[in-house]
């Protein structure tokens, strides 16, 4: 795999057999591997959002992970144009969660991946939960480590 010229990575995310049947659950986990860069080839683990975003319900083949600019994602992103059909990495931080999904939806991103911001965190997963707006988003959100960030 080539690593894009924006600093993209190129990724595999799936589901379990069983949970691609039936739909997550809160705490359950999902699975997604960096196939390039090769020094951050990896298999990672996500939660999905508690109460907002859209279900993980179908195998990305080699969709790049496109960071977020500026990358906590609260107001219009630099480099939305290349979030456009991609999953987007985002930091923790700034705004709720529902407002970093509603962003990266509103540039047209597949999904989101929110990293926590606390860089030492290698086993708390944060619940990601609806804001007070009542506001809603259609796309797949995932919480990452701040480790794994």
């Amino acid at each position: 795999m080539v690593v894009g010229a924006a600093g993209w990575w190129c990724l595999v995310l799936w589901l379990p057999a069983c949970v691609a049947a039936h739909g997550l659950r809160i705490h359950d986990y999902l699975y997604f591997q960096v196939l390039s860069p090769g020094d951050i080839r990896y298999i990672f683990t996500a939660t999905p959002a508690k109460d907002f975003g859209g279900i993980f319900h179908t195998r990305y083949e080699q969709i790049h992970l496109v960071p977020a600019e500026p990358s906590e994602a609260c107001g219009e992103l630099s480099n939305g144009f290349f979030i456009q059909d991609q999953i987007a990495l985002v930091e923790r931080g700034g705004c709720s969660f529902l407002s970093k999904t509603r962003v990266v939806q509103e540039h047209g991103g597949r999904a989101v991946i929110i990293s926590d911001n606390a860089v030492d965190n290698d086993s708390f997963y944060v619940e990601m939960i609806q804001d007070s707006t009542q506001r809603t988003a259609d796309i797949p959100a995932l919480f990452l480590l701040g480790r794994d960030g």
